[in-house]
């Protein structure tokens, strides 16, 4: 278990509770005490990387042998600890209350549950759910893939393991769609991946790859690069962050971010980085469409 962890189950006093495919970690607290973690904005949002980190945690935690409870979720200690693996595919979708509510400064539990199990990958669904009506604020949908440390090749699942949990699970595998971008984008921007970037398995990790391309939102919003409809759509707030990861990105080297809109969607942009030749990602980010009532426009801006 990580010292963070370790800290946030201590200060914010979490629970869990496995059963079968579905794990609960209980924040009574909220993450108050912790919220530099997620948010370094003024205002004390949280940005969208910063709950791509929340989810982290909430992961992390429901995957770690506890001191009063050794148990891990979906057996996740004997069977992945020594295995790399890697997020195929993923998407965020965030509920419009979130802009208006101070969810993380109030009770609310994060539900894990193991949707589908295939040869070499499984899909996850997460939600972060307020604890006074089961509402989810913010749901995740993660397409993991076991893969061999040394070749990075997807190797196959054990046969016991999707035996156990595979008949349990009712839902199927996310695969974000593939893009095809076009020759001529409205942004273009470079970033050469740091240090920091890289995880225990050596490569980017794939939250940097969010805050990447959240960035380059960002900077094409300020920059007034987009379409006046989709700036607009942007005020109302994010509503939906796709990826898809296809090839690693190593410290010290450079990635390309391309972005563009798609000419049928105003509340929509697309994403690709490349490095040389190859794409390491594609993305989307989608708007709501129609503004929340006391939303504070900066407040919204402020979670991009």
């Amino acid at each position: 278990m990580s010292l963070f962890i370790h800290r946030a189950i201590t200060e914010l006093n979490i629970s869990r509770t496995i059963k079968g495919v579905r794990c609960i970690v209980r924040f009574p607290e909220g993450v108050s005490s912790l919220f530099d973690a997620f948010s370094t904005h003024l205002d004390k949002q949280i940005s969208i990387p910063g709950l791509f980190r929340l989810f982290d945690l909430a992961e992390g935690i429901s995957i770690s042998a506890l001191q009063d409870d050794p148990n891990t979720f979906l057996d996740h200690k004997p069977i992945f600890a020594d295995k790399f693996v890697f997020a195929g595919s993923c998407k965020l979708e965030i509920h419009q209350s979130l802009y208006v509510s101070a969810y993380f400064h109030l009770p609310f539990d994060f539900f894990s549950t193991l949707d589908y199990v295939g040869k070499s990958s499984y899909c996850k669904v997460q939600e972060i759910c307020q604890r006074d009506n089961s509402q989810w604020f913010a749901r995740l949908s993660l397409q993991n893939i076991m893969v061999d440390p040394v070749t990075r090749k997807p190797l196959e699942l054990p046969a016991s393991w999707r035996k156990k949990y595979g008949s349990m699970c009712t839902g199927s595998p996310f695969v974000m769609e593939k893009l095809n971008r076009p020759d001529a984008c409205m942004a273009v921007d470079h970033y050469k991946i740091q240090a920091s970037d890289i995880d225990i398995q050596n490569h980017t990790n794939w939250v940097v790859y969010v805050q990447i391309c959240m960035n380059a939102c960002r900077k094409g919003l300020d920059q007034e690069l987009f379409s006046k409809p989709l700036i607009q759509n942007s005020k109302n707030g994010l509503k939906e962050f796709q990826i898809r990861y296809v090839n690693e990105a190593l410290v010290d080297e450079e990635v390309v971010v391309h972005a563009w809109e798609t000419s049928s969607r105003d509340d929509q942009l697309c994403f690709e980085l490349t490095r040389g030749s190859d794409v390491c990602i594609q993305a989307t980010i989608a708007f709501h469409q129609f503004s929340v009532k006391s939303a504070n426009t900066e407040s919204i801006k402020s979670k991009i």
